[in-house]
């Protein structure tokens, strides 16, 4: 009985001396949690808040992440305003006809062809000549152009505008090594122009959208259909605003340069075709048509 009375009474004095840690730690964490305005509320909590939670730093990430997907935020206009014309101005209107001419002493077709400003073959065809040499009182008729009393203005235009603005030309068209494989020699059927990312793509030309969607390498891309034969085509794009059927205008904005499909940067693939066989884009750019209309003589003096 003795010796449970003291096993007790030194399990009671250890008991005071060396209190239970486990205890005591779960009481100090418990009281360091429950101060109001701890630093860890204060800087882990709001950590946290900002990897998980969107809507509350909506404000502090949107201008991030317009810089990040810029493109993807801009807004384009409808269309772009290009001039298609070259020249413009306003002559006189002439006509066809004949003057008679009698060969002097000595002289030659070649010397008469330059007195008119007119090819010798002309006069040849005219004369239905044989020979080039002239007899002294020989009778010539020598065609001419006569101005009339009526004006004209004549346009030159260009047919195709450049579907980007100010782009930097990444690789032109025709044989070429393969962007992939240094090893390896391929035809590219098109002009790349490489600008920003995101920048606005143009109609090329009026016509009617034949095509719009995924192509294989070409990723993205627009095909569209023009008056003589002719289509143009818009790869790699990153966004396409156009839809089949559409009537468009040159100009008009259809797409967003991308890198889509088989690119290895931000560039627009070109494409011209002429009944159905590719042809240089850079031709086509350069290509014109000539329009005439009449006009009044009191426009005509001005």
């Amino acid at each position: 009985m003795q010796r449970i009375f003291y096993i007790i009474f030194i399990f009671f004095l250890v008991s005071k001396l060396f209190p239970d840690s486990t205890g005591q730690i779960d009481t100090e964490i418990s009281e360091y949690t429950e101060k109001e305005n701890s630093s860890f509320f204060d800087s882990e909590e709001s950590k946290i808040k900002e990897m998980f939670s969107f809507e509350e730093n909506n404000s502090d990430n949107s201008s991030e992440n317009s810089e990040k997907s810029q493109y993807g935020y801009q807004r384009l206009p409808n269309s772009i305003r290009v001039s298609n014309i070259l020249s413009t101005k306003i002559v006189r209107n002439t006509k066809a006809g004949i003057e008679k001419y009698k060969v002097g002493d000595n002289e030659t077709l070649d010397g008469v062809a330059k007195k008119f400003r007119v090819s010798t073959k002309k006069i040849q065809k005219t004369n239905r000549l044989k020979s080039t040499k002239l007899k002294k009182g020989q009778l010539l008729k020598i065609p001419i152009v006569v101005p009339t009393g009526s004006y004209s203005r004549v346009t030159k235009v260009k047919v195709f505008a450049l579907p980007v603005q100010n782009p930097r030309i990444s690789s032109r068209f025709g044989g070429r090594r393969d962007p992939f494989n240094d090893y390896k020699k391929n035809y590219h059927t098109g002009l790349d122009l490489a600008v920003e990312i995101g920048s606005p793509v143009i109609a090329s030309a009026d016509g009617v959208v034949e095509f719009t969607g995924r192509n294989g390498g070409y990723g993205n891309i627009i095909i569209i259909r023009h008056k003589n034969g002719y289509r143009t085509a818009y790869a790699h794009c990153a966004d396409i605003f156009a839809k089949v059927g559409d009537k468009v205008k040159m100009g008009k904005v259809i797409a967003r340069v991308g890198r889509t499909g088989t690119a290895t940067g931000s560039h627009l693939h070109f494409e011209v075709t002429l009944n159905g066989r590719y042809m240089n884009p850079e031709k086509a750019l350069k290509k014109v048509e000539i329009y005439t209309s009449k006009v009044t003589n009191s426009v005509a003096k001005l």
